[in-house]
């Protein structure tokens, strides 16, 4: 999530020198004060709950050790915010330290804080990832230095549509369209794992080493782990469920799926193969497996590249968004590969949870 004021490259207001600070527990009632107020939110929103707070920012991590965020002050007062969350991303010689920035907020009263918290911030990685975000944020990220580095797809199934038209608010004639074409939708292709594949719920150190991503030279990948799922899945607000994925009986590959309010979203999946065939596979079995709770009335996912974008499509899924992904760094050492980036690079597995969001 990202609000940010119109701002020039002035880290100050009226003269005044801001300075940069991590957080700390000790700051989460300033730090959210301060955010309920840039993002307009409801003081019950999630966003500001205090253990989301504490998870998303001071939980321990294995693989970061460092501050994970960090406020422009004046005189004590915040007067912007970002938070990173952690990323690595894995060359086949080297493993890159990078953050996708989240939370991003800035006080309209001191023009260019944001901006100059960002820098900041680059200065601490290799690579700054940023996707999503409003229309003014989209607009700032090439000021700040973001440059263009291919394109995020969202997909989209529903899986019940007259529930999901019972829990929407729309009342009007769309609302009947709507579930027509989402019964049809919903029944062209059955949802059901292909012959031999299977999803199997499993714990961090359950997941074989072998089939975690890899990068070659086409493709560079977010680095993950046992340690990145322990982490995961202490979430004190949404629910992340994690599977194995296994074709007759052999592992071959993995996927993780975010709970939010009647939709689940394939927050993060690998399939050990080059083929398209076996994506597809993988993914008609992440959606089995969403499938199996009378609650989800919707699955969406993210694809970042050519091979997860087309099997999303064969697995009886419509693409309903797309965002830009942008890189702050040095983007010519990926080499041009492909960078396979999923919900769980950010926070877009549990941002909005709470409530109802249908794609479809």
């Amino acid at each position: 999530m990202l609000a940010a004021a119109d701002e020039r490259l002035r880290p100050h207001a009226a003269g005044s020198r801001v300075h940069l600070r991590p957080t700390a527990p000790q700051d989460a009632a300033a730090l959210s004060g301060f955010l309920q107020r840039v993002f307009h939110s409801a003081p019950t929103a999630m966003l500001l709950d205090p253990r989301h707070l504490a998870w998303k920012y001071w939980l321990d991590r294995g693989d970061w050790t460092e501050p994970r965020s960090f406020t422009a002050r004046h005189d004590e007062a915040i007067v912007a915010h970002v938070a990173a969350w952690p990323v690595h991303v894995v060359l086949p010689d080297r493993t890159l330290r990078a953050a996708h920035l989240f939370d991003w907020a800035s006080d309209r009263r001191y023009p260019g804080a944001g901006l100059w918290l960002i820098r900041q911030m680059r200065s601490k990685t290799d690579l700054l990832i940023a996707t999503g975000g409003t229309e003014l944020t989209r607009r700032m990220l090439p000021v700040a230095g973001f440059r263009p580095f291919g394109e995020v797809c969202v997909f989209a199934r529903p899986l019940r549509p007259l529930a999901q038209a019972r829990a929407a608010a729309d009342r009007s004639w769309r609302a009947a369209a709507r579930i027509v074409r989402n019964s049809a939708w919903r029944w062209s292709l059955p949802v059901a794992p292909p012959p031999g594949w299977d999803a199997i719920p499993a714990q961090p150190d359950g997941i074989d080493a072998s089939i975690w991503p890899s990068a070659s030279t086409a493709l560079a990948v977010a680095r993950r782990n046992a340690a990145f799922y322990s982490y995961v899945l202490a979430s004190p607000r949404t629910r992340y469920s994690l599977f194995r994925l296994t074709r007759h009986g052999e592992p071959a590959g993995y996927f993780c799926i975010s709970h939010a309010r009647h939709v689940a979203r394939i927050a993060d999946i690998w399939v050990a193969s080059s083929d398209s065939a076996d994506w597809c596979a993988g993914v008609r079995t992440a959606c089995a497996a969403a499938a199996r709770s009378d609650e989800v009335h919707e699955v969406s996912g993210w694809a970042s590249t050519a091979i997860a974008k087309a099997a999303f499509a064969r697995a009886g899924f419509r693409r309903r968004d797309q965002t830009p992904l942008t890189l702050f760094g040095n983007a010519g050492v990926l080499a041009g590969r492909e960078l396979h980036i999923q919900m769980l690079d950010c926070d877009a597995s549990f941002v909005a949870a709470d409530d109802v969001c249908y794609l479809t």
